[in-house]
């Protein structure tokens, strides 16, 4: 009866293995995605970022030239008046530069919240399928003995002892 029973325990739990290893394979397939996912948007709102502050680094720049243009360096009038509007030009900038992080933080959290959180609910599948299939792979193995060991009561003693 061991050896029935090992036999059709064996053959559910390679049945079983089969099956993980196959779910762990599509997890991990849509766990790559979601993981080159989110690094491609995370480089694409990087560059954005870059790309206004550097339209904000070249407003600046042509704003404190058009500046410097009008002043008279010999008039000290104008030369203070010039570096009074340039403080107040870098201040401008700077907060303009804080708002538009902040922005980008907020585009950040909008967009790639959601893909963060897929990644870690395929994060848990996947760990969830490694120890589920461990354990079958336990089983297939105590199975597998099972049945080996029914095999060998089964067979006949020749020996006339009985």
């Amino acid at each position: 009866m061991g050896f029935l029973s090992g036999a059709y325990g064996k053959l559910m739990a390679g049945r079983l293995v089969r099956q993980l290893q196959w779910q762990l394979t599509s997890v991990q397939s849509r766990l790559n995605r979601v993981t080159k996912q989110v690094g491609d948007m995370e480089k694409s709102l990087q560059s954005q970022q870059r790309a206004a502050s550097m339209f904000n680094s070249n407003i600046f720049n042509q704003k404190r030239m058009e500046m410097m243009a009008g002043v008279n360096q010999s008039d000290a009038n104008s030369y203070t008046a010039f570096l009074m509007a340039t403080g107040n030009l870098q201040q401008n900038m700077a907060m303009q530069q804080q708002m538009m992080a902040e922005q980008f933080d907020i585009m950040r959290d909008a967009q790639l919240e959601p893909l963060k959180a897929i990644q870690e609910q395929l994060e848990t599948e996947k760990d969830n399928l490694e120890s589920r299939l461990e354990l079958a792979k336990g089983q297939y193995e105590a199975k597998k003995k099972e049945e080996q060991d029914g095999a060998k009561n089964m067979v006949p003693d020749y020996t006339g002892q009985g």
